[in-house]
Parts: structure tokens; C-alpha cells; sequence
């Protein structure tokens, strides 16, 4: 597979420190038919021209985007695509930009039982302003007023504080 040298001239290990890779690497993409000016063997060093490494790392490239990847190198990507989402996460959950998932269901069934209470309390609230009244605009003006007020101690239900204290309530009731 020896082709014409149209960039530098470098060995495994000088290639592998200008691509930013591994020499493990760097045999893997030799086994994948990566170009190469000599094959290296007892005494002799293999030797890679760069610019035929990097037009060939290119034309991967394309056909990964067009999905004509084989599977180590399909492997290779999935692995440093789910570092890098492994990183995010990690980063995001320590700028606290994320919630875990057991906390954000104890915030929403505690923010649901509060709708629930208050839309429960509705009735209770309203029939002594109702009773008796046939007009309909004071039952949509009443009933409105009500949601409203509901609405806004929801909006200002405070959820910061929540995880704490059903933290304790758990190991509380664990013990």
C-alpha cells in the first residue's frame, strides 16, 4: 500500500503525536488500511505520509456521515461519543443543571398533591359566595378568582427547600 509522498515523512510514534492517538491506534487504522510510504518490520520503521494519513482519515470521516463505517471504527465512535455525553452529564450534574430523577419526582408529587389540594378546595371556598347567585358571570368571576389565587401560592411554592426535607422525612421513617 505504498503511495507517493506528497506530505511529511513521520514513523508510528511521530504520527501518533500529531493525530493526538495511541500508537495501538495507529496499528488498528494500518490493520483498516490506513496508507503508508514503508511497512515496518525487524529493524526498519514504518513511515506514514501525513497528508495521505489525513486525506484518508477525511474520506472516513465522509463515509461515517453518510453511515459506510464499518464496525471498529462505528465502535470507536459510539465509545468517544458516549465519553463526551458521559462528561457533559458529569459536568452539568456538578453545576447542578440537571436534577436527578428521583428528586424530580418527589418535586412534581408533592407540587401534583398540592394542585390536587386546591383544586379539591374550591367547592368549600366558593359555595358561601355562591349560594343563592343565578347570574353566571359571578359564578365564572368567583370560580376564576378562586383558580387564581390557586394558581399564584402554586407559582410561588417553593421547591429548593423540598428535597431537603423529604430527605428527612425518609431517613426519619427508615430508622
Amino acid at each position: 500500500m505504498a503511495r507517493k509522498a506528497e506530505g511529511r515523512l513521520v514513523n508510528r510514534a511521530e504520527l501518533a503525536e500529531i493525530l493526538g492517538i495511541s500508537l495501538p491506534t495507529v496499528d488498528a487504522w494500518v490493520k483498516d488500511k490506513m496508507p503508508f510510504v514503508r511497512r515496518g518490520g525487524r529493524g526498519v520503521e514504518w513511515q506514514f505520509d501525513t497528508a495521505s494519513v489525513i486525506q484518508w482519515r477525511q474520506d472516513r470521516a465522509k463515509d461515517a456521515a453518510e453511515g459506510k463505517l464499518d464496525d471498529i471504527e462505528a465502535i470507536e465512535q459510539e465509545t468517544a461519543r458516549v465519553k463526551l455525553e458521559r462528561e457533559r452529564l458529569k459536568y452539568a450534574t456538578e453545576a447542578a443543571l440537571v436534577v436527578p430523577l428521583d428528586q424530580l419526582e418527589r418535586r412534581l408529587s408533592v407540587v401534583f398533591a398540592e394542585v390536587k389540594a386546591a383544586m379539591r378546595n374550591l367547592p368549600g371556598r366558593t359555595v358561601s359566595q355562591l349560594l343563592g347567585e343565578t347570574d353566571e358571570r359571578v359564578f365564572k368571576r368567583t370560580l376564576s378568582e378562586e383558580i387564581d389565587r390557586a394558581l399564584t401560592a402554586l407559582s410561588e411554592f417553593d421547591t429548593t427547600t423540598l428535597d431537603e426535607s423529604l430527605d428527612e422525612d425518609r431517613s426519619g421513617s427508615a430508622e
